[in-house]
């Protein structure tokens, strides 16, 4: 593997690592106001 390659790799790693946090804290803070909804009612 080159070193241009693994440069790209790497990018391209980070970058599904950032989208699977805002994933999941997308998701927490969807159950989190869905709880608070329910609190509520």
């Amino acid at each position: 593997m080159t070193p241009d390659e693994k440069s790209l790799f790497e990018r391209r790693r980070r970058g599904r690592n950032w989208a699977i946090l805002v994933a999941l804290v997308g998701l927490a803070l969807l159950f989190y106001l869905i709880s608070m909804v329910r609190l509520v009612r």
